[in-house]
């Protein structure tokens, strides 16, 4: 059966981009086969999805005022991971952070998506823009607080799942998507039943897509 794939981008700054991404399993009577007309009203729903265009006050502070989501990617993958459809497009208004940025495009906070299989296959991570975040004198996260983020997560998480099943539900499809773990190693989607938040930022290495960098070079000895 195929699977989905959501795929948010956005800028920071004028100068570098972001991106995080989580996947769906999709379940019901309805077969999920290849389908351009739903990955094109998938995409709608989410835009339109008050839950989603509204971004939780956490996730807006964290992301500072220097930080936007753009737009969303919409993917409907089969079994052997190769995508079947594709739909994307910009949200009408980016949605805007808040707050001044402190940290560098780098800095991010982990929400780490658990299913019930134990093991790397059972695991996976989003990646959020870190660049408001306040840390105690111990660099723990201080502000927001990581309860405040893991709730706002969750909301924002079933925001996205609920705009898959507002589609389906207007036309018909006997399916639902459920926020899952994909393998790249079985190709099994494994629900999700847990998210946790830390309290110590981590580092997406690959955000460092565009941004410029100048170097200063001395003689040595």
């Amino acid at each position: 059966m195929a699977f989905w794939k959501t795929i948010f981008k956005g800028s920071i700054g004028t100068v570098e981009t972001w991106s995080t991404s989580v996947s769906w399993g999709v379940f019901g009577l309805s077969p999920d086969v290849a389908d351009q007309a739903a990955a094109d009203g998938i995409l709608a729903a989410i835009k339109a999805a008050s839950g989603v265009t509204t971004l939780p006050t956490s996730l807006r502070s964290l992301l500072s005022s220097a930080g936007t989501v753009d737009s969303v990617r919409v993917e409907q993958r089969a079994e052997d991971e190769s995508v079947l459809c594709v739909a994307e497009g910009l949200f009408t208004t980016p949605l805007a952070g808040s707050g001044t940025a402190s940290k560098t495009p780098q800095d991010s906070l982990v929400f780490s998506l658990r299913s019930s299989t134990p093991g790397a296959r059972g695991r996976g991570r989003m990646y959020w823009p870190a660049l408001a975040a306040s840390l105690s004198a111990s660099f723990q996260l201080s502000s927001p607080t990581a309860t405040a983020v893991s709730v706002d997560a969750k909301s924002w998480l079933n925001a996205i799942g609920g705009a898959f099943n507002t589609y389906w539900t207007s036309v018909g499809a006997a399916k639902s998507a459920v926020l899952s773990v994909r393998s790249v190693t079985d190709h099994v989607c494994r629900n999700v039943n847990s998210l946790q938040v830390g309290t110590v930022l981590d580092t997406q290495r690959r955000r460092r897509d565009s941004l410029p960098e100048s170097y200063v070079s001395i003689a040595m000895p």
